[in-house]
């Protein structure tokens, strides 16, 4: 059965976020940069601003040499999260097999839903649509028999819209492309070609012999002869779904006062304790992600020697796990605490060493207190360090 696979670009994807927030930075030069520092780097850069010779990596003094009325703005994790979620979502109506890429790109596999769904293209225009009108996100579609050629297929459009690649065209599509459009193909290997073979074009990659292609590029040249002849055999994959308890916050001003940030993560812990005692189970692991005012992501885990869900015993692992992933002088702007390989709970000691059982006293502190949220909210009570956490966002 052929198949039928669509990638959904938007370009600019922080940028384009921005704009649907502030409506007052379309249609003007407009670069994201973490911080106030003149030689911060930017880290997307909107078309306006690229005209005027900006490019993603150029330091900001740079930039406001170039562009004066260029417009920074700092990263926003949050917003590019429900960006991402929503467009998740969007995709997940048509077919669901969606695969997430980075933000701002997507995956979908159509195959063998004509009947249902109509032509492939018919539902790429419908994508497009759907995404400007629920969410005002400009993108391109690309649609094609695999992953590869439909990447490429969305970043040939100079605008909003759909490009349809028939179906065992794949290599004489591309084979006009420039080498960099294929993956793995950056600015090195590209200057390597052009200065050792003269090759500017994907098919004249593609007509090079795979022992040509070896003297070069060694073990990675099957794979690059494979992209230059337009297959990619690879299925889409929606992520793995695990069961799992988390809980994230995102701060209204970025900080990195270690008080203020192990208050928010006792509540994180506080809420996700709660939920895994109310479902019966305890966290074998946790996962911690920290995300930083300049849009990099950090996570680490740590497994558990038995399952748990005392607020101490996860606190005080969540704690530790903390210090460890927290490396960085940058401010964090959120994070995320996910509980999982979920088990069934021993109840560990709350106030001494992990590993000890709960007194019988203990498990009924645990019990009213659980009582008292079910009936009142969870904010009834809440643990006195945990009072210390600015007024988080979603």
């Amino acid at each position: 059965m052929p198949r039928d696979i669509l990638h959904l670009h938007i370009p600019d994807f922080a940028v384009a976020v921005a704009r649907v927030i502030d409506p007052a930075l379309r249609q003007r030069p407009v670069a994201l940069a973490p911080g106030a520092s003149e030689r911060a780097l930017l880290q997307c850069v909107s078309a306006e601003g690229r005209a005027e010779g900006l490019v993603p990596g150029m330091a900001v003094r740079v930039a406001r040499r170039l562009c004066p009325r260029l417009t920074l703005i700092p990263p926003d994790p949050a917003a590019l999260f429900r960006a991402q979620a929503a467009l998740c979502r969007l995709g997940a109506e048509i077919s669901p097999l969606v695969e997430p890429e980075i933000a701002g790109r997507l995956y979908l596999d159509i195959s063998g839903s004509r009947r249902l769904l109509g032509p492939g293209r018919d539902v790429a225009a419908h994508l497009e649509g759907e995404v400007d009108r629920q969410l005002r996100l400009s993108g391109a579609v690309g649609l094609a028999g695999n992953k590869l050629v439909a990447r490429i297929a969305a970043g040939y459009l100079e605008r909003p819209g759909v490009c349809d690649v028939l179906r065992g065209s794949e290599a004489p599509f591309i084979s006009s492309l420039p080498v960099s459009v294929l993956p793995g193909v950056g600015q090195t290997r590209a200057s390597l070609l052009l200065r050792e073979l003269h090759l500017r074009r994907v098919g004249d990659l593609a007509a090079l012999s795979l022992d040509d292609l070896r003297l070069l590029f060694g073990g990675f040249a099957p794979l690059l002869r494979q992209r230059a002849c337009g297959i990619d055999p690879s299925p889409v994959s929606p992520p793995a779904r695990t069961p799992e308890v988390r809980e994230q916050a995102f701060l209204p001003q970025a900080d990195n006062d270690d008080e203020a940030l192990l208050a928010t993560l006792a509540r994180l812990v506080e809420g996700c304790a709660y939920r895994l005692r109310l479902r019966g189970q305890g966290a074998g692991l946790l996962v911690l992600t920290l995300y930083y005012e300049d849009g990099v992501t950090a996570r680490r885990s740590r497994r558990l020697p038995n399952p748990a869900s005392a607020d101490t015993i996860l606190m005080e692992t969540a704690e530790t796990l903390f210090y460890a992933t927290c490396q960085r002088r940058v401010r964090l702007k959120g994070m995320r605490l996910a509980c999982q390989e979920l088990g069934t709970a021993r109840q560990l000691h709350l106030f001494t060493e992990a590993g000890g059982e709960l007194s019988p006293r203990e498990s009924t502190l645990l019990q009213a207190l659980d009582q008292l949220r079910q009936r009142h909210g969870v904010d009834v009570v809440r643990r006195g360090r945990t009072l210390l956490s600015p007024r988080l966002e979603g």
